[in-house]
């Protein structure tokens, strides 16, 4: 009858072994995964100061950076969630009103009247947050990790 102890014991122990074995590669697994997303923030928020200090310098379209911004932005992984429309309203407002208007190919195979006053609807809307835009822009030069 001993016996049976001794090997039920064992059993157990062993059990005990794998399941710490287990637990241990699980947390060796958070760590490389958060690893990961870390370094993933990391490099959308250099590519997002990049394109905020581009437009602050006039060397990127303000339509074009809200566009790159707002998705870069909102492709960030944060662990609580995060209002973006909320802290660069200006940068989603034109960002809103530009993300329909055809790019590329189908731009390009529209008639000329109509790109014309797309484009003059979209400068209007550019040149009425220009100013908001562009400080809202030298804000997210200073986005870090830290801050989300």
């Amino acid at each position: 009858m001993m016996w049976w102890a001794v090997v039920a014991l064992l059993i157990i122990l062993s059990l005990a072994t794998y399941a710490a074995l287990l637990v241990g590669r699980l947390m060796g697994q958070r760590k490389v995964i958060q690893r990961a997303l870390t370094k993933r923030n990391e490099n959308l928020l250099g590519d997002i100061r990049y394109i905020a200090s581009a437009m602050v310098d006039d060397r990127c379209g303000l339509s074009e950076g809200v566009i790159r911004i707002s998705n870069l932005l909102m492709a960030l992984q944060t662990p609580k969630r995060i209002d973006w429309a909320e802290r660069f309203p200006s940068v989603f407002q034109l960002y809103n009103s530009v993300k329909q208007l055809p790019t590329h190919e189908a731009r390009n195979k529209l008639p000329r009247q109509q790109r014309m006053r797309q484009d003059l609807q979209r400068e209007a809307e550019e040149e009425t947050l220009r100013q908001q835009i562009i400080e809202e822009a030298k804000a997210l030069t200073e986005l870090s990790v830290d801050l989300l």
